[in-house]
């Protein structure tokens, strides 16, 4: 019996490989495709100097297997009152927020699934959603790997509350990362 259980992990852990490997050439950018999303208009493409860093204890390589999320923060605040606020590690909305439009934008390093966004009690699932690449997370060329991605929520109406977030982390290190801010 044990002998049978030692065969298919072993089995099933070298179908997982294969797969891993499949995912990497899945992953490399062969098209650039223009996004139709009405987020698009506010998307963080106009911050081209405006690139998130990462973390000391993120290990991310062009080539490597698709690694799960390391990093997860939200980066940026859109709105027609204030228009545009980069949100600093302390995680804090100094800006007057609100007015007809309020997007919020989320930088994932890793591979993850992102949940439903939630703000003043509205949940809502992201309008926008780029891969992107390097470790800056730039917008990708053709043939680069992609390395994370850009989440966009469209919370237009609210003028100011509780915004939270997360991601399930889809490969190593597996997990669920979250963050949340007041925004003014």
């Amino acid at each position: 019996m044990k002998r049978t259980f030692l065969a298919l992990a072993l089995v099933s852990s070298a179908f997982s490989v294969n797969v891993l490997a499949a995912d990497i050439e899945a992953g490399v950018v062969n098209k650039i495709a223009e996004s139709s999303t009405s987020l698009a208009i506010n998307s963080p493409s106009s911050m081209s100097d405006e690139y998130v860093e990462a973390s000391s204890d993120a290990k991310i390589s062009s080539r490597a297997a698709a690694s799960g999320i390391t990093y997860f923060e939200i980066g940026n605040i859109y709105s027609s009152n204030y228009g545009w606020e980069n949100i600093t590690p302390s995680q804090s909305s100094s800006g007057n927020h609100g007015g007809a439009t309020l997007n919020i934008y989320i930088w994932q390093f890793g591979y993850g699934n992102v949940t439903n966004a939630t703000m003043n009690g509205i949940s809502k699932s992201a309008g926008l959603s780029e891969y992107r690449c390097g470790n800056d997370l730039h917008v990708c060329a053709v043939g680069e790997t992609v390395t994370g991605w850009l989440y966009g929520f469209d919370f237009s109406g609210q003028q100011s509350g509780s915004f939270s977030v997360g991601s399930n982390s889809t490969a190593s290190p597996f997990g669920y990362w979250s963050d949340s801010i007041y925004i003014n």
